[in-house]
C-alpha cells in the first residue's frame, strides 16, 4: 500500500522591498531631534530625558521633543580618566555620538557635567552642534545672581580638576566661596555621590545637604549643583536648602528645549 504523498513547501514569494523611508526616519526628519550622550552613569540620561519631558511647554504628547538616548555605562570613568590616568572616556563617547549623529539626531547633549572636560574634542568629531551645559547654567545664573556675587560649586573631583565651570563663570565676574575645610568638603560630596550611585539615595541627600549648608555658610548666594546624582539626591531630603541649588542638568534641559522649539519645522508646528 503506497503510502501518503509528500507534503509540498509552497513556493517562496519575494517579499517586495519597501524603499521609502522607515516612519521614525520620516518623523526625525519633520521634527527637531535631539541625542542625548547618556550612561555616564546611566540615570544621568534617564534623568535629562525626564526632566525635558517634565519641563516642555507641551499640551499634547505630539509636541514633546523627538530624541534618542545612548546609554552605555561601560564609558570608562571620566574623573579616574582626569584624576588618576585612568582609560580614556573620549573614544566611547564619540562612538555614542557617532550613532546618535547616524541614527538621525539634529544636536548632542551630554548628560554629565565631567565629561564637558571632552566638549572641544567631541565637537571637533561631529558635524553636529553640541550643547554645553555651563553655557546654559551661566545663562540662568544671570538672572537670579549678580555677576561678583559669591556662587558654590559642588561638583565631581574630575569636573573641579578640569576646571569645567571656574574659569568661565569667574571671566562672567563671579567669585567662588569655598568651604572652611575644603578637602573634608569635596570628601562629604564625593561621598554623597558614591551612596547615590549605589543606589542609597537618602543617606547621599544627607551628605549632600550638609555640604550644600558648608557653601551657604560660606557666604555663596547659590550653589550650582554640577553632578546629576546631586539634585537626585537632594530631592529625597526635607531641606529648605534646595532653594538655594541651581541644577545644572535641569538648565541643560531647558537648553534642549531651547534649541528644539528654534529648529521646529514650521510645515509641521
Amino acid at each position: 500500500m503506497q503510502g501518503p504523498a509528500p507534503l509540498r513547501r509552497p513556493a517562496r514569494r519575494p517579499i517586495p522591498f519597501d524603499r521609502s523611508p522607515p516612519l521614525i526616519v520620516t518623523i526625525m526628519n519633520s521634527h527637531a531631534t535631539l541625542g542625548i550622550l547618556g550612561g555616564m552613569g546611566p540615570a544621568a540620561g534617564i534623568d535629562l530625558c525626564r526632566k525635558i519631558v517634565d519641563q516642555h511647554p507641551a499640551s499634547r504628547d505630539q509636541d514633546h521633543i523627538p530624541f534618542i538616548l545612548y546609554s552605555v555605562p561601560q564609558i570608562p570613568d571620566r574623573t579616574e580618566a582626569l584624576l588618576r590616568d585612568g582609560a580614556s572616556p573620549l573614544d566611547g563617547m564619540l562612538d555614542g555620538v557617532h550613532a546618535l549623529e547616524q541614527s538621525g539626531a539634529g544636536c548632542i547633549a551630554i548628560a554629565c557635567n565631567t565629561a564637558h572636560a571632552w566638549i572641544d574634542a567631541l565637537r571637533h568629531g561631529t558635524r553636529l552642534p553640541v550643547l554645553d551645559v555651563v553655557e546654559a547654567v551661566a545663562g540662568e545664573l544671570s538672572s537670579c545672581v549678580a555677576p561678583g556675587s559669591p556662587i558654590g560649586l559642588m561638583a565631581t573631583e574630575g569636573t573641579h580638576h578640569a576646571n569645567v565651570y571656574r574659569p568661565r563663570l569667574e571671566a562672567l565676574g563671579y567669585r567662588f566661596a569655598s568651604a572652611a575645610e575644603p578637602l573634608a568638603h569635596q570628601a562629604l560630596v564625593n561621598e554623597g555621590i558614591r551612596l547615590t550611585k549605589a543606589g542609597d539615595v537618602r543617606r547621599g541627600g544627607e551628605a549632600l545637604a550638609m555640604a550644600m549648608e558648608q557653601l551657604l555658610a560660606a557666604g555663596a548666594q547659590r550653589v550650582i549643583l554640577g553632578c546629576t546624582e546631586i539634585p537626585v539626591a537632594l530631592a529625597t531630603c526635607e531641606t529648605p536648602l534646595g532653594r538655594f541649588g541651581l541644577d545644572a542638568s535641569a538648565a541643560l534641559a531647558r537648553a534642549c528645549i531651547a534649541w528644539s522649539l528654534a529648529h521646529e519645522n514650521p510645515a509641521t508646528a
